[in-house]
């Protein structure tokens, strides 16, 4: 009798587990729906000056990447150093872009 009890807390606890999965996911989706509205809604607006406009856009899409990263590739569940691993290639571009927007800079000071 016991062992029934412990197998249907065990699956009911599972269940519970599964529907708490099931609304984060959801959220996030809906998280990920709004924040491409809002991005349409900076891009389609004539109000916001152009480089707080590519500002904005810009956050909004790491926004979007870091959501995806954690939710969907469940990096929020891995250890410190694989998501070090992981987030290592992905700065390498933007530091290669600051270093030639940094020398297109000096080079247009001379």
């Amino acid at each position: 009798m016991a062992d029934a009890a412990r197998a249907s807390e065990g699956v009911t606890a599972e269940r519970h587990a599964e529907a708490y999965a099931r609304r984060q996911y959801v959220a996030v989706v809906a998280t990920l729906v709004i924040l491409t509205l809002v991005e349409l809604g900076v891009a389609r607006s004539a109000g916001i000056a152009g480089p707080a406009a590519r500002s904005a856009l810009v956050l909004l899409a790491i926004a979007k990447a870091a959501l995806i990263a954690l939710f969907f590739m469940h990096l929020r569940f891995e250890t410190r150093i694989l998501k070090v691993t992981v987030l290592a290639p992905l700065l390498a571009p933007a530091v290669y872009g600051l270093v030639l927007m940094a020398d297109a800079f000096w080079r247009h000071l001379r």
